[in-house]
Formats: C-alpha cells, structure tokens, sequence
C-alpha cells in the first residue's frame, strides 16, 4: 500500500473516560493515578477476554475496537459492574466512574490508530452517556437485541456538534432510566408528544421539589469572575395543542448549548421555571440568583412557518444588549435554535472572555463555532497552570488539531503554549526536543501570518523564559505585537516582559491597561499578575483598591487571597490570615507558581513572604 492510499474499513468502537477526572485529580492526585491505574489494568484484561484491541489511551480515555457489538457490550457491561463493585469497597479510596459510548461505522487506519466518524461518534455517544452507564448507537443497538439479556432504553435521536444519532441506553439498574431532548422528526404531532412528556417531568420535579422564596435565596453563589446567564422559558404563539412543549424544549436545548462554555455559569431549568412562576422582575432576578445576562425568548408560528427570537439583557445596566432572530421551518426548530444558541454563545464569549476586539479575531480563525468554543475551552484550562489543567488541555488541542491537518497561525500558536506548560510543569521527558520545537513553531507562526500579533506576543515571553532569547530581542517582538495591535493578551504579556527585563512600573501601567479592556476577567487570570507586581512594588493600598469587594468571590485567585493572608499575618490578624490562606489552598494555591512570580532581585521579599505564610499554616 502506497503512503498515500488510505486503508478503510468498518469496525466496533467502544470509547470510554472517567467522569469528572480534573476534579478528583485535583482533590487527591495520587489517590486518582493510583486507581486509575488499576481500572485501566481491569479494562486491559477485559479488553484481551472479548478480543478487543486498545488502539489510543489518553491518560483517563480510552479507545478500542471490537470484532463484534455483542462483544464490545458484553465487555462494557462487565467493565462497569467491576468498577461498581470496587467502589463499594472500603479499600477503594478514590472511587472512579466511567462512561462508555459504543458505536459500529466506517473508520480510517492510520498504523496502528483508527481515525474517522466512527470513532468520533463512539466519543459523541460516550460524552451522553450516564456515570456509571453505557449509550450505543442504533447500529449497534441492532446488532445486539436478542442477542443478549439486557434491557434497553430509547433515548430518541441526538445532536451534538454536527452529528446526529439515534441513541440507547443499556439500563445496568432500572433506576438508570432517563429522557433526552430529542431532535425533532417529520411527525410533528408525535413530536410535540414527545417534547410535553419531557416537560411533564421537568414541571413535575418542579412541584414536587419547590423552589419557595426562602430556598431561592439559598441559591446565590458568593461573587465569581464566571458571569452567571439565566434561560428564561420560551414563549410560543400559533401552536397546535399537542407541541405546546416546543418552548420548553427548546430552553433546554439551549441551557445545554450554553453550559458547554466553561467561562459562564448558566443556571438551571428549575430556576427558570421558578422565576417565571413567581413573576420575578429582572432586580429581583439579579439580586436574589446574582444574574449577569438574562436570555428571553419568544416564537411566533404561522402554518409551516416560524419565527424564533431572542435577546440578552444585562442585567448590570438593565439594557437589552443583543438582540436575534431566526425565520425556518417547522420541522427544522432545533436547527434554528442551534444557530440562535451559537450566535449567542459567541456573542457572550466575544464580550465576557476576551476583550478589545480579539474574540472576533480569534472567532475567525476556526471553521465551526464548535472549533472556537473548544478553543476557548481549551484556553481556560491551560490557565489553571497544572497538571490536570495540562492533561485537559493538551487532550482539547489533539482534538482541535484533528480538524486542521494543515499547518495554520493559530494552531500552532496554541501548541506553541501547549509546550511552554509542559516544559514549565516538568512534565517533558524529552525537554531538548520539545524546547526545539517550540522554537520551529514559533517562528513558522510568524512566517505563515506576519501580520497577527499572537505569534509576536508568545515569541516575547516564551523566548524570554525558556529559549534563552535576550531581553533585547523580546522587546523587539513585544513591541512589534502591540504595534501590530494591543490586545488583551498582547499588553498582558507586555506587562511581564517589561518587568522580567527590568522596567516594573511600565509592566504595572501596561497590565492595568490590559485589565480595561476585560468587562469580565474570568478565573482573575490579569487580575493576580496585577495584584503580584503590585506587592512586589510596595503598592499594598492600590492592591486594597483593585480587589475590593471582590475578595468575597468564591473562585477568587489563590495567589491574591495568598498576598492577603501574608498582609493579615504582618498586622497580627492570625485568625484572618488563616482564613484566607485556607481559602487560597482550598483555591489550589501552588507555592511554586508564587514563588515565580517574584524575580531574582527580590529575594528577601520573597523570604519574608513565604516565611510569614509558613507562620500561618502549611502550604502544600
């Protein structure tokens, strides 16, 4: 077979991961590695028992193919119940879950990999699927019934991204019985059934748990940098009496379109529905469910005919913000939706996640708004700047290259920060040629696009940091990025460039220059590098002035509420300190991260600082 001949073929997938795996990572490490070791030891044994092959892993993922459905079921269905019974132990410390999607289809081998929908809908399907559960496709669904013992569950046909599916369920327990928002078919009569039984269940849940004045209050989350959007119900006019459901179903469909974005918060159904309820005016909904931007809604039917609406309202300065509307068919409702859904979503990510323009410029540098999402996804786990952030996104850059194998500005621009995290955490066991190919990247960035400041920018710092680029030479690059254009990223690493070479109070003014042009500064990511050159400069009152209120906030930087714990401890307000050096830990303060964030002409302030954290509590 030539190079260039793609060898074909159709095969059983069976995909499975861990579910919340950055979380337990984050809780207890050592614990999570240890039992996930073991659950893949399972896995592989059961893998070699019903003849499947292991074609890709990717730390808590796991990829293989079958040479039957009946016998990728059977492996699943074993799989989840030892893993059921492990965690029933008291012997089994972290207890893991996993889904499994199945899925049978046309795949591309590529050595020993495979590639192709395939195996990207087995993913879809696993991503559906329950904790603890198994979702197959109608291909495999057939293939199996009657064949085996097992009870099945209709979940209807699903979209997600651009694939649509009919989906199952193996119910393991009969407790694991579950309705999906299906994607509507032909029959709009049997549809409309289907969307009203889906809102039986919401309302009912509704009633039977009340959300009454006293338990919404319990509801308001301390301030975080994560606006928070509410999806009011859906008005609709000119329906038949039997899709009376559409509206509910379609602000579902779109809670689970915008939830997708990890930089907002978007509040449940059950909230909405009890807004509603009550009448609950937008200051009440601001005040007692602390509301960023509320979404409302409205669709006008005539025969065939429909006109979907929607709008933003800001809540801050109560003004509709964004107005859209979308005219289709009938029967194409949750396409419309969909689009609506992405127009907002882009518009809330443009506004609250980056700032002066540069989300548009990013958003066209992706084909799909899936693409840009996976994006900016992708950017707020490399932020948390360890390991689990490093495993989440280094597996949300493979899956964003894959829809790009030609080389391009911007991918590799992300891969070039996708090895500067690597290579920071140690994580690199070939460091040479990671270093080497950060600096082929970089300046292949620059050829392809000159005229982006991205690649300027990360040049800068990266050169600065880890290529042994003199200061002389970063400037050049820093300053020819914001000469190309001053974005928020652009002036936020000009900020620390200017004072990795020197020049504090420049890197200061330019780092609150960048903060401007943020209306949202999620995970206070410009925040602390502002909050830390300000201490480093003797600037206690400005770091007062700049936090604020915004101490309170629940995911507030464990590197500010370090600083402040550290200032309490020099005022002789231990109890204080505490405080805030328990909320910093329980924040995933990480004591190296601090300590780089001084440089080497401040060492007797760092002394001092990590000495007086240490007189407070432990910092690990």
């Amino acid at each position: 077979m030539s190079e260039d001949e793609i060898h074909r073929k159709i095969a059983v997938i069976f995909a499975t991961d861990v579910v919340g795996y950055s979380k337990h990572i984050e809780a207890n490490e050592s614990g999570t590695v240890k039992n996930l070791r073991a659950c893949k030891k399972l896995l592989t044994e059961l893998f070699k028992k019903h003849n499947g092959r292991l074609f890709n892993s990717g730390g808590d993922s796991f990829l293989a193919e079958f040479p039957s459905a009946v016998s990728a079921v059977e492996c699943a269905v074993e799989f989840q119940n030892v893993v059921k019974k492990r965690n029933l132990s008291d012997e089994t410390g972290v207890k893991l879950q996993f889904r499994i999607g199945i899925n049978s289809g046309d795949v591309i081998k590529e050595k020993d990999n495979l590639l192709g929908d395939g195996v990207n809908i087995a993913a879809r399907l696993e991503a559906l699927a329950q904790p603890g559960g198994i979702a197959l496709s109608k291909v495999i669904y057939d293939y199996v019934k009657g064949k085996t013992e097992y009870e099945f569950n209709d979940l209807g046909i699903q979209k997600v991204k651009e694939n649509e599916f009919h989906v199952f369920d193996i119910l393991l327990d009969p407790s694991h019985r579950r309705s999906l928002v299906a994607k509507p078919r032909p029959n709009l009569p049997i549809l409309g059934a289907i969307v009203i039984a889906a809102f039986v269940a919401i309302i009912a849940a509704l009633y039977l748990n009340p959300l009454n004045d006293k338990s919404a209050k319990t509801l308001i989350l301390e301030t975080s940098s994560k606006p928070r959007i509410l999806v009011m119900p859906i008005k609709t006019s000119g329906l038949a009496e039997d899709q009376t459901g559409f509206g509910n179903g379609i602000t579902e469909s779109m809670i689970a379109t915008l939830s997708g974005y990890k930089a907002i918060t978007v509040l449940s159904s059950s909230t909405s529905f009890h807004a509603e309820k009550i009448n609950m005016i937008d200051e009440t909904i601001r005040d007692d469910f602390g509301v960023n931007y509320l979404i409302r809604g409205s669709m006008q039917v005539m025969g065939n005919n429909a006109r979907l609406n929607l709008e933003i309202t800001d809540l801050n300065v109560s003004k509709v913000t964004v107005s859209k509307k979308k005219d289709f068919k009938l029967e194409d409702i949750f396409a419309a939706q969909d689009e609506l859904s992405d127009e907002i979503l882009t518009e809330l990510q443009i506004s609250l996640g980056v700032g002066s323009g540069q989300g548009s410029n990013w958003a066209n540098d992706y084909n799909s708004m899936e693409d840009f999402n996976l994006f900016l996804n992708w950017r707020e786990e490399w932020r948390k700047f360890t390991k689990s952030g490093y495993i989440n996104s280094k597996r949300m850059f493979d899956e964003l290259k894959s829809s790009y194998p030609d080389e391009t500005r911007p991918l590799l621009v992300v891969e070039a920060w996708q090895l500067e995290l690597k290579l920071r955490l140690g994580l690199s066991k070939r460091r040479e040629e990671d270093l080497d190919r950060l600096s082929f990247i970089l300046n292949r960035a620059i050829e392809l696009d000159p005229t982006s400041p991205d690649p300027f920018a990360a040049r800068s710092i990266i050169g600065l940091t880890l290529l042994n680029r003199s200061c002389e030479q970063s400037l050049h690059d820093i300053e020819k990025a914001e000469e190309i254009g001053s974005t928020v990223d652009t002036l936020t690493i000009a900020g620390v460039v200017y004072e990795r070479c020197g020049d504090l109070k420049r890197g200061i003014d330019t780092k609150r220059n960048a903060l401007l042009l943020v209306p949202n500064d999620t995970g206070w990511f410009i925040t602390s590098g502002l909050t830390m050159s300000l201490y480093r400069d003797n600037q206690i009152k400005e770091i007062y002035k700049l936090i604020g209120e915004d101490i309170k906030a629940e995911d507030m930087s464990p590197m500010v509420l370090a600083v402040y714990a550290f200032l309490e401890q020099q005022e002789g307000n231990m109890e204080k300190a505490k405080k805030y050096l328990d909320r910093a830990r329980k924040n995933n303060f990480d004591r190296q991260r601090f300590e780089r964030s001084f440089d080497s002409s401040q060492r007797d302030l760092l002394e001092k600082t990590i000495g007086g954290l240490l007189e407070i509590g432990n910092l690990e």
